[in-house]
């Protein structure tokens, strides 16, 4: 089975190619390009973190997953290094899986727990970013996906998009988003419930 799988935002690009592995396991084989929309040099370009984006690839005995995060950079205009939210989660999420604490048919969960522990997390980061999950169940040979907000995933067979995530938006150029407002902000930012 091959199969392309793509997904970032814009300026940040994540592509996953799924292919047999010489043991006979299906494994996805990955690349990451990306660049701040913020030139400026006293900018520091972390590991698989780009301006105020993040992204993680974690390889499981029964999934390989990948995720991106795209911060939010109106933050910035307030004090707070939109990055740190993004990478946050993103970092969370790669631990989670390593640890094995997901399940490869819910990407959502990851997501959701990894959020959760940002919230609960004593020293809390301020800020907020959309989330995209891909997960290759190794064993069903099947791959699963969780998508909040504008960010998304397209999966190519054979040249073709066979499928590609919707996104998920309130009005133009407010996507949904996992969010940790400061205390004084709580309840003057819109939130879902």
């Amino acid at each position: 089975m091959q199969a392309v799988v793509t997904f970032g935002r814009y300026l940040g690009l994540v592509r996953a190619l799924a292919k047999t592995h010489p043991n006979g396991d299906l494994c996805l084989v990955t690349a990451s390009s990306g660049f701040s929309k913020n030139s400026s040099p006293a900018q520091i370009q972390r590991r698989w973190s780009f301006g105020d984006d993040a992204c993680f690839v974690a390889r499981h005995k029964l999934a390989d997953i990948l995720g991106v995060a795209d911060g939010v950079g109106g933050w910035r205009s307030y004090g707070v290094d939109p990055s740190q939210f993004s990478r946050g989660l993103m970092q969370t999420c790669e631990r989670l899986v390593r640890e094995g604490h997901f399940r490869p048919q819910h990407p959502e969960g990851l997501i959701a727990a990894s959020y959760k522990e940002l919230i609960e997390n004593k020293a809390a980061l301020i800020g907020s970013t959309t989330a995209c999950i891909v997960a290759l169940h190794k064993q069903e040979q099947t791959i699963y996906t969780a998508n909040l907000g504008d960010s998304g995933f397209r999966l190519i067979r054979d040249g073709a998009v066979v499928h590609r995530s919707e996104e998920q938006q309130h009005y133009f150029n407010t996507p949904f988003q996992l969010a940790m407002a400061p205390p004084m902000q709580e309840g003057l930012v819109l939130s879902d419930r």
